[in-house]
Order: structure tokens, then sequence, then C-alpha cells
């Protein structure tokens, strides 16, 4: 703001200055240019960029591919009035034309000074050898080299507006002059201005729009959070589950293990239990043969017993038979003993 009120002050009183610094601002539409968000900054520098394409098409193209606008190095012409950069002397000359033809007025030197240059920022291609020559050489073109003793009278009396040391003399008169030739109509800058407003307008429309899909975002995002908590959660549950069908698993494999075991056991005593009548049908059969061959011997030795105890009856027959002679002899010897005896006494 100091470079604003600073040639006002040089040139009448302070309640003077201070009018005229309200009438730049509210009349001229310079207040547009420090409120919130910079509307009117925005706009003029829109305004500009249009022009330079209109005015150096080419010029305008080569910056634009290289990422170069406006807002890189002509904020400083609107919000100082070239003050920042001009000695005093030239800048009570812009200052003369905006009061004449208000704010476009920058436009004007703007246009010339892009055009004065035009040659030198085309050969030009890195970016950083760009912005460094639109913020610090762009005005060297109107540098007077060979300054008359009137401009060098002119220059000393007003100093530079500048805090910068160097004492260059600007052909002041030259540089109006192409300023005044180019010609820009109120009807262009109010069509740049409808497409300024327009262009706000969509970026307003495409700021709430990205507003309320951030807004929905977040609602997403904090319902992607809850859900990824009960993924999470059902993670859980399903580790436990997984753990829990793991140790079925195993305990199943025992178990399978176990049945192919008793499978294995079952299969063995079957083929024992198949096995087994075999061997006791040739178990018996033995036994029984055996038990035949026994009986067999046991009836010959019946056989042959019995022919004994036939035999043994037969002898005891006879026995008998030579008992009951014999108890006949003697029964017949006692009588006859007992008659003998009877004889003898």
């Amino acid at each position: 703001m100091n470079f604003l009120v600073m040639p006002l002050l040089f040139n009448m009183p302070e309640q003077e200055a201070f009018c005229l610094l309200v009438r730049l601002m509210t009349h001229y539409g310079l207040r547009d240019l420090f409120i919130q968000d910079m509307p009117g900054l925005h706009m003029r520098l829109y305004q500009f960029e249009r022009l330079l394409e209109d005015f150096e098409p080419a010029l305008y193209c080569h910056l634009r591919r290289r990422g170069i606008t406006s807002h890189l190095y002509a904020t400083q012409w609107f919000l100082t009035l070239f003050a920042y950069r001009f000695p005093l002397q030239l800048v009570l000359r812009i200052y003369d034309l905006i009061f004449s033809e208000g704010l476009s007025a920058i436009l004007r030197f703007g246009l010339v000074l892009m055009q004065k240059n035009a040659t030198t920022l085309l050969g030009l291609s890195d970016m950083a050898q760009l912005t460094g020559y639109l913020k610090d050489k762009l005005f060297d073109v109107y540098i007077d080299k060979d300054p008359s003793h009137g401009s060098l009278l002119e220059n000393g009396f007003f100093g530079s507006s500048s805090s910068s040391m160097d004492k260059e003399v600007y052909r002041a008169d030259q540089l109006v002059t192409d300023a005044c030739e180019i010609k820009i109509t109120p009807e262009t800058l109010k069509a740049y201005t409808v497409e300024w407003e327009e262009k706000t307008r969509a970026e307003k429309e495409r700021e709430t729009e990205l507003h309320d899909l951030r807004i929905g975002n977040q609602q997403y995002a904090s319902q992607l959070r809850k859900l990824e908590e009960r993924v999470e959660a059902c993670d859980t549950e399903q580790a436990a589950l997984a753990t829990e069908l793991v140790h079925t698993k195993v305990e199943n494999q025992e178990l399978k293990d176990e049945n192919e075991s008793l499978r294995g056991q079952v299969r063995e005593l079957r083929i024992v239990i198949e096995k087994q009548p075999i061997e006791i049908e040739e178990t018996w059969n033995l036994e029984r043969d055996d038990l035949m061959k026994r009986n067999q011997k046991v009836h010959e030795e019946n056989q042959e017993l019995e022919k004994n105890l036939q035999e043994l009856e037969e002898q005891l027959v006879q026995t008998k038979l030579q008992y009951a002679e014999l108890n006949s002899q003697h029964e017949a010897l006692s009588r006859k003993w007992a008659d003998l005896k009877r004889q003898f006494v």
C-alpha cells in the first residue's frame, strides 16, 4: 500500500492524498484488488492474458507451453501501479493515465512491455530464465542509455520510487506514447470480464462440487472405516474359526488314522475269523481221527479184555467146577474120615 500512497503524498497534502486514495479505491475499483480473495486482481490478470493472446499470440503460446502465467510476473504491476520498479516521474505519468482512463491503463503498459520484449522472450526456453527476465529485465527496454540533460534533471529531481540503488533514466514519453497507441475497447474488456465471471462462477461451482465430494468422501471414508472394523472383526472371527477348523481337521485326521487302524484290526480279525473255522475243523478232524484211533485201540483192548474175561470166566467156571468137585471130594473124604473115626473109636 505504501507504493500507492507515496506518489500522492509527493504531490499534495495528506488530506487530499487520502481523498484521492479513497477515490481510487471506490470509483476506480482499486479496492477489489486488495479485498479477500482479490477478485479484482484476478480479473485484471485474466484480461491481461486474453489481451496478450490477442496482440501477441506467439508469445502467449510460448509462455503457456512453459507453464508461465501472468500471476508469476504481473501481480505487482496492478498492486503497486508499477511504483515498485519505475522512478517517480514515470509513476506519476501512469497515475495520470489511470485517472483519465481507469485501471485499464495498466493493461496497456503491460502489453507494450511484452510487445517490446517479445523477440527476446521468444528466444528464451528455460522457465527459470523466462521468469527472471519477466521480473527483473522486462523494463530495461525503456532505459535511456544516452539521456539528455533535461532527463537527468527530471530524474534527479524526482528520484526513484523503488528501494534499489540503481538510478536508471527511463524514456517515459516513449513508454506513455507506445502505451497510448494500443487500442483496447471497453467492449473487449467487458467481454473478457464476462468470460472471467463465467469462469469464476464455474470454478466456484466446481469448488462447491469438490467440497460436496470431499464431504461425501469423508462420509464414505467413515463408512469405510466402520466396514474395515467390521471386516477386521470378521477376520478375527474367521481366524478363530480357521483355528478351530484346523483343530477339527487334526482331530478328524487322528480319528481317521484311528479308524484306519481299527479297520486294519477288523480286517485282521476277519481274516483270523475266516481262518479259524478251517483251523478248528482241521483241529477237530485231527482230534476226531486221534479219538477214533484211540477208540479203535480201546475197542481192540476191550475186545481183548473181553476175550481175556471170557477166558477168565471159563477158567472161573472150570475153577468153580474143580472147586465143587474138590469140595465134593472133600466132603466125601470128610465123611470117610468121619466114618473112619467112628470105626476106630
